[in-house]
C-alpha cells in the first residue's frame, strides 16, 4: 500500500492556476467589453463628443502601454500571489471613484490612470506568462480555455451594465460592477495563487515530438512548491526589447488591436444608428461572448496541432469578414446581417492575443515571460489608445463610421502579415548569465 502511494503521480496544481486565470479574465472582458455599453451614457452625461469621450477609453490604453512593461518585470519578481489581488483593489478603487465624478476630465484620472493599472496587471498578458509554464506541451488549449473567461466577461457584463444603467444609471453601474470585479479577482488569488513553475530552467523552450510518452507525463510531474530560486540574475539582464521576435509580436498585436477597438468601442453607436435598440446591440455583444467561450479553446486546440499562424490566419480572416458584414448589411436593422456579425465576431475577437502569447511562450523561457508579454502588451494597449479616438475623430468628421471600420478591415489583414513574419526573425533568445550562476 505504502509503495503505491509513493508512486502515484503527483497532481498538477496547474488546474487551479486555471480556474484562478479564468476568473481574472472574466474581469478583464468584463472591464473591456463594459467601454461600448459607458460610451453612449457618458456622451449623454457630459455632452462631449464622440472623440473626447472615447478618449477616456483611448487614454486608458496608452497609460497601460507604458506600463504593462514595468509591470510584467513586477510580476516576474513579486509573482502573481501579490500582484493579482493589488489589480483587484485598484480596479474597485478606480471605479468608485469614477462614480462620483462631477466633469469628464476627471475621469481621464480615475479610469484612465487609476483603474487601467488594475485590469491590466490582470489581463491576457500576464495570465500567459503565469499560466503556460504549468502546461508546456499544451499551451495553445489551455490558454483558450482560459481565455474563455475574457469571453464569458464579455457575455456577462455587457446586457447586465446596460440594464443597470437604463434603470439606475451610469454612476450606479461603475459601483456595482467595481465591487464584483475585485471579488472575482482579489481574495481566491491572494490564497491560492502560486508562483511558476520552473519547468524550462531558464533555458528556452524546445518543441519535441508529439509522440513521445515522457513528454506527455511532464505536465504531471510538475512540481507544485515555489522554487527556491524566486528571482535570477537572468530576468535582469535579459532585455525583450533587444529580441526582434518580441517586437513582430507587438506589430501583430497591435495592428490588430486597433482594428478591434476601432469597430468595437463604437459599435453600440454604430448599431443605434443603423436602427437596431441598445438593449438589442448589448445582447448581441453577450450573444458573441457566448460564442466566444466555446470558440477560444477550441482554436487553442488547433494551434497545438496546425500552428499558431494558421490559425491566427483564419482568426482575423473572420475578423476582417464581420467588419464588412457590419459596413454593408446592417443599414436598416437588418437581423440576419446582426445574426452573422454575432457568429463572426463571437468566434474571432480576443483570439490575437491568445495566439501571439501562446506563440511567445513557444519561444521564450519562464522566467523571462512576464518581460516579454510586457513588451507584447504594448500592442494591445497602442490599440486601446489609437483605435476608439481615431474612430471618433472619424466619425465627427464625417458623420458616419464607414472610412474608420474600412480602416479597421485594413488592419485586420496587416497584423496576419506581421504574425507570418515571426517565423523569420524566430530565434533562441540570447540570455546573459554570469560565471558564477
Amino acid at each position: 500500500m505504502d509503495r503505491k502511494e509513493t508512486t502515484k503521480p503527483k497532481r498538477n496544481y496547474g488546474w487551479v492556476i486555471l480556474g484562478l486565470c479564468f476568473g481574472n479574465l472574466i474581469v478583464e472582458g468584463g472591464v473591456t467589453r463594459s467601454q461600448p455599453v459607458f460610451l453612449p451614457a457618458l456622451r449623454q452625461g457630459f455632452g462631449g463628443s464622440a472623440a473626447l469621450t472615447a478618449a477616456v477609453f483611448s487614454a486608458s490604453g496608452f497609460f497601460g502601454g507604458l506600463a504593462a512593461p514595468i509591470l510584467g518585470k513586477i510580476l516576474d519578481i513579486i509573482g502573481p500571489k501579490y500582484m493579482f489581488p493589488l489589480a483587484g483593489i485598484v480596479i474597485v478603487l478606480g471605479w468608485w471613484a469614477c462614480s462620483m465624478v462631477s466633469h469628464m476630465w476627471q475621469l481621464f484620472i480615475f479610469y484612465s490612470l487609476i483603474s487601467a493599472l488594475g485590469h491590466i496587471s490582470i489581463g491576457s498578458f500576464t495570465t500567459t506568462a503565469v499560466l503556460a509554464p504549468w502546461f508546456p506541451k499544451s499551451k495553445g488549449v489551455i490558454l483558450g480555455i482560459a481565455d474563455s473567461g475574457n469571453a464569458a466577461g464579455q457575455a456577462i457584463t455587457p446586457p447586465l451594465l446596460q440594464l443597470a444603467i437604463t434603470n439606475y444609471g451610469w454612476r450606479a453601474g461603475f459601483r456595482i460592477f467595481g465591487v464584483l470585479f475585485f471579488l472575482i479577482a482579489a481574495p481566491l488569488n491572494f490564497l491560492l495563487q502560486r508562483r511558476p513553475p520552473d519547468v524550462d530552467s531558464g533555458l528556452p523552450v524546445i518543441q519535441e515530438p508529439m509522440g513521445n510518452a515522457s513528454v506527455e507525463n511532464e505536465e504531471s510531474d510538475i512540481e507544485t512548491t515555489v522554487n527556491s530560486k524566486d528571482v535570477s540574475n537572468e530576468i535582469y539582464r535579459f532585455n525583450a526589447l533587444k529580441e526582434p521576435a518580441v517586437w513582430m509580436l507587438l506589430v501583430s498585436r497591435a495592428t490588430a488591436s486597433i482594428s478591434n477597438q476601432m469597430t468595437s468601442l463604437h459599435i453600440i453607436a454604430f448599431f443605434v444608428m443603423a436602427g437596431y435598440g441598445e438593449m438589442q446591440s448589448a445582447a448581441a455583444i453577450g450573444v458573441a461572448g457566448l460564442f466566444g467561450i466555446g470558440a477560444r479553446p477550441i482554436f487553442g486546440i488547433l494551434s497545438d496541432k496546425i500552428g499558431r499562424e494558421i490559425v491566427f490566419s483564419i482568426a482575423m480572416g473572420m475578423t476582417f469578414l464581420a467588419v464588412l458584414v457590419v459596413l454593408l448589411f446592417t443599414e436598416g436593422a437588418s437581423l440576419w446581417a446582426l445574426i452573422l456579425f454575432v457568429t463572426l465576431t463571437g468566434l474571432s475577437d480576443g483570439l490575437s492575443g491568445l495566439l501571439l502569447g501562446a506563440k511567445a511562450a513557444d519561444i521564450y523561457p519562464t522566467n523571462v515571460l512576464g518581460s516579454v508579454m510586457g513588451v507584447v502588451h504594448v500592442g494591445r494597449t497602442m490599440g486601446t489608445a489609437v483605435g476608439g479616438v481615431l474612430t471618433g475623430l472619424l466619425f465627427d468628421m464625417n458623420g458616419n463610421y464607414d472610412l474608420a471600420y474600412w480602416i479597421a478591415a485594413v488592419l485586420a489583414l496587416l497584423s496576419i502579415g506581421a504574425a507570418w513574419a515571426v517565423i523569420i526573425f524566430e530565434t533562441r533568445p540570447q540570455i546573459e548569465i554570469s560565471p558564477d550562476m
